[in-house]
């Protein structure tokens, strides 16, 4: 029994996330270099043939990273509304069936 008591949820969406997502990205360039801990997932049928759905994972993280740094300058919204959307979007995604 407090006298103080406080209960409560912050979430908030914040552009600082931008460098994590660069550290990240710069974690799993390395760890790709050296096809470290890839053993594991070419013996899974997903990834027998190659480790594309890695990189495809990287390029929408490093696609997130820049709209977030994006965000951060004066003219973000016209970032956003370039007709070109193909810029932001990694090149699986045009042949990708599960994006819709």
């Amino acid at each position: 029994q407090h006298a103080h008591k406080v209960k409560g949820l912050m979430m908030a969406n914040h552009t600082a996330i931008s460098q994590l997502f660069d550290r990240c990205i710069k974690q799993y360039d390395k760890l790709r270099s050296r096809n470290a801990f890839l053993e594991n997932y070419r013996q899974e049928p997903m990834f027998s043939d190659s480790l594309q759905e890695f990189d495809d994972a990287k390029e929408v993280v490093v696609s997130l990273s820049d709209e977030y740094k994006a965000a951060e300058t004066e003219d973000y919204i016209k970032w956003g509304l370039l007709g070109d959307q193909d810029l932001h979007m990694p090149p699986s995604y045009a042949t990708d069936r599960r994006v819709p």
